[in-house]
C-alpha cells in the first residue's frame, strides 16, 4: 500500500510524471468506432460482480450520438467483454448519457439518466430493474421543462427510503448559465416531485466585460449526513466548490456558499462512507485564474470530512492521481467491501475531452483514506 500523499499547499507543477496512488484499470476503453466511453456509474450485484453503466459516443462532444451501455466487472476489477445497450437515445435525438446507478431499498436496481432530444430539450429519467440489470422498466420522468439534465453517478437513497435526484438545467445547452434543483420520490421512483428551491449563482465577468466561461451552479452531488440532513456540492466558476444544505430530505435548500475547497469548473462527487459518519469528496484540485475552464483537469483528490462537510482538513486530503499529459476528471464512487471503487474519465489529450476518452477504474482501500 503506497504512502498517504497529502494535499496541502502542494506545487503540482513540480511533479514531472504520472502519479497514481493505485493502478488504473481499463474499465470501458474507447476505440476507433466509439471515441468516448465515459461518465460512468457502478453498482455491486448480488453475485459479487459489478454492473458498470456508461455513455458510449461516436465522437468527443457532449452532443455526439450515443446510447448508455453496460458491462460486467469481475470482483477483481477485470471487465468482461459483454457490453450491451441499457438505454437507447431518443429516436432522431442526440443521445442518452450520464447514468447514475443505485441499489433501491426494495432490492431492485434504480438508474437515473439524461434523455437528450436536442440542445434545447432534455429530461432526466428513471428506470428500475428486478433482474440485476438484464432488463429495465419503462421510464418515469424525473425532471422536465426545457433543458434538464444531471451529472452521472449522482443519486442519493435517503435512509427514510426517499430517492433524491440532483438536477441542473438552463434555457438550452449552449446558454451555459445553469441552475441547480432537486427532484425526489417517495414511491420508489414511480413519481417524482420537483423541489421549489432553485439554486442560482451569477454570471462572472472579467474587467472589460469578458465572460468567465460558464457561470451558474451545476452538476450537483448530494449526500445524507449522519443526522439525516443533506449536503450538496456544486460546480461553479468561483474557484471553489460551493455547498447547499437541506433539513427536510431535499424539499428545500439553503442559499449556496463556498465549501472552501479549491476547484476549477469541474464536478465533485460527494458520498457518505457506509457505516461511518464521514463524508468523502472526490474532486479536481487544479485551479488557474483566467483559464477558460478555471484550470486544467490533471489532478484527482479524495478528502474526508468528519463534521458533516463543514470543514475539509488538509491532513485528510489524499492525492489519488496526477497526470500532466492527459485530462482526468468526472469521478464516480462505489463502495465494495473494504474498498472504494472510483472510475475516472481519462482523455488522450491534455485538454478536456481532447482526443479519445475512456473510463478507468481505481480501487482504493478505505483504510488508506483514513491513514494519518
Amino acid at each position: 500500500m503506497p504512502a498517504a500523499t497529502q494535499i496541502g499547499l502542494l506545487d503540482l507543477a513540480s511533479i514531472q510524471e504520472l502519479y497514481t496512488a493505485f493502478p488504473l484499470l481499463d474499465a470501458a476503453p474507447s476505440d476507433e468506432t466509439y471515441h468516448r466511453c465515459s461518465e460512468a456509474s457502478s453498482v455491486e450485484l448480488r453475485d459479487g460482480t459489478v454492473l458498470l453503466a456508461y455513455g458510449r459516443h461516436a465522437g468527443a462532444s457532449d452532443n455526439a450520438a450515443g446510447h448508455i451501455w453496460g458491462r460486467t466487472i469481475e470482483a477483481d476489477g477485470t471487465p468482461r467483454a459483454d457490453d450491451r445497450i441499457l438505454i437507447r437515445s431518443p429516436e432522431g435525438g442526440l443521445n442518452a448519457m450520464s447514468p447514475a446507478l443505485r441499489r433501491l431499498p426494495d432490492g431492485r436496481l434504480g438508474m437515473l439518466y439524461s434523455f437528450r432530444v436536442n440542445v434545447k430539450t432534455a429530461e432526466r429519467h428513471f428506470v428500475s430493474s428486478k433482474d440485476e440489470g438484464r432488463t429495465w422498466s419503462a421510464p418515469s420522468v424525473v425532471g422536465t421543462g426545457g433543458y434538464v439534465t444531471g451529472c452521472h453517478d449522482r443519486f442519493t437513497v435517503h435512509s427514510s427510503g426517499r430517492l433524491i435526484a440532483p438536477l441542473h438545467g438552463s434555457e438550452n445547452w449552449d446558454y451555459h448559465w445553469p441552475q441547480t434543483s432537486v427532484a425526489y420520490s417517495d414511491d420508489m421512483g414511480a413519481t417524482w416531485t420537483r423541489s421549489p428551491s432553485r439554486i442560482e449563482m451569477p454570471k462572472l465577468l472579467y474587467p472589460g466585460g469578458r465572460i468567465v466561461g460558464e457561470g451558474g451552479a451545476n452538476e450537483p452531488s448530494a449526500a445524507e449526513r449522519a443526522d439525516g440532513s443533506l449536503l450538496m456540492t456544486l460546480r461553479t466558476s468561483m474557484g471553489t466548490q460551493f455547498r447547499s444544505e437541506s433539513f427536510d430530505r431535499g424539499a428545500t435548500w439553503s442559499s449556496p456558499r463556498s465549501m472552501e475547497v479549491l476547484s476549477p469548473r469541474a464536478p465533485a462527487n460527494l458520498t457518505r462512507v457506509p457505516g461511518r459518519d464521514e463524508l468523502l469528496l472526490v474532486y479536481q484540485h487544479d485551479y488557474e485564474l483566467g483559464h477558460v475552464m478555471n484550470g486544467q483537469r490533471h489532478t484527482i483528490v479524495a478528502a474526508l470530512s468528519g463534521d458533516g462537510g463543514h470543514s475539509w482538513p488538509y491532513a485528510r486530503r489524499k492525492l489519488l492521481a496526477f497526470d500532466p499529459a492527459h485530462s482526468i476528471d468526472y469521478p464516480s464512487v462505489m463502495y465494495k467491501g473494504g474498498e472504494v471503487w472510483i472510475t475516472i474519465r481519462c482523455s488522450t489529450g491534455r485538454e478536456v475531452l481532447q482526443g479519445r476518452t475512456s473510463t478507468r477504474l481505481m480501487r482504493v482501500p478505505l483504510d488508506w483514506l483514513y491513514e494519518a
